[in-house]
């Protein structure tokens, strides 16, 4: 499932807030990943980390959880590879015994990975079954600068994406049939494939406002591709329109071009 979050004033830490709530909420038993610039990777990871190990999720004085912080520092909190660098396959195997420990005084222990979007493939694919099923004692966050994770690691999380939008915009509405389609596509037949990215953002967003993840995460894997150029313009026109009648699986589709 991928989700993509459009702030206008308050920016990235209302981004980060949002998606902390939704993790101590939400989201413990289902891995997620946060696609942010790597500067607030480590407030990013700290939030998410002090709602999820609060035995009451608010961060109350009282609770023996948040009594274990030291600084930005956590017994049930534990890191995989470095900043800049990802964890390699034998540290990602190692993933599973960690977060199955029983949590030190927490409701749950948390891994996360730094440089996700960097993950070798031997090491993405050695996350799949983690990912599968997380064991019920550990929580699994992925950090990523940019959404580019294999499909089949993907479709197994929660993607919170930080997307930069002017101040007061409104997402366009996504076309309403194959008519408005076509005429979109007419009008953008000779643009650049990255002039398409904002259009597809825009549907990203509005698919997303109405619930309607499955569209969302078929268009946001088109926006993916067109940002690493890997696209012409007729074939992202092609695989949005596919992606808007729901006809192509995109994450089986392109599941081998990482």
């Amino acid at each position: 499932m991928n989700l993509s979050e459009n702030i206008t004033e308050k920016g990235i830490p209302a981004f980060i807030e949002n998606i902390a709530s939704n993790s101590g909420s939400l989201s413990l038993s289902q891995p997620f990943a946060c696609v942010l610039p790597s500067e607030f990777h480590k407030e990013c990871a700290v939030s998410c980390a002090k709602k999820i190990l609060c035995f009451s999720g608010t961060g109350e004085d009282s609770c023996p959880a948040c009594l274990g912080w030291v600084g930005d520092s956590h017994p049930d909190l534990v890191f995989f590879g470095k900043p800049d660098e990802p964890p390699g396959i034998e540290e990602c195997r190692k993933i599973w015994e960690e977060l199955s420990l029983k949590p030190c005084n927490s409701r749950k222990r948390v891994g996360v990975i730094h440089a996700a979007d960097r993950l070798s493939l031997p090491a993405a694919n050695s996350l799949l079954k983690i990912t599968e099923e997380m064991p019920s004692t550990g929580t699994l966050m992925l950090l990523m600068e940019v959404n580019a994770i294999i499909p089949t690691l993907r479709s197994r999380l929660r993607v919170f994406h930080f997307r930069v939008c002017d101040r007061g915009h409104i997402p366009e509405k996504a076309p309403a049939g194959v008519v408005d389609f076509i005429k979109w596509a007419g009008k953008t037949r000779k643009n650049d494939p990255r002039d398409l990215i904002s259009d597809l953002e825009n549907w990203v967003s509005f698919f997303v406002s109405g619930n309607d993840l499955g569209r969302a995460a078929n268009l946001d894997l088109v926006c993916v591709l067109a940002e690493r150029g890997k696209l012409t313009t007729p074939m992202i026109q092609d695989l949005a329109m596919a992606s808007l009648e729901g006809e192509v699986q995109l994450e089986e589709l392109f599941s081998d071009i990482w």
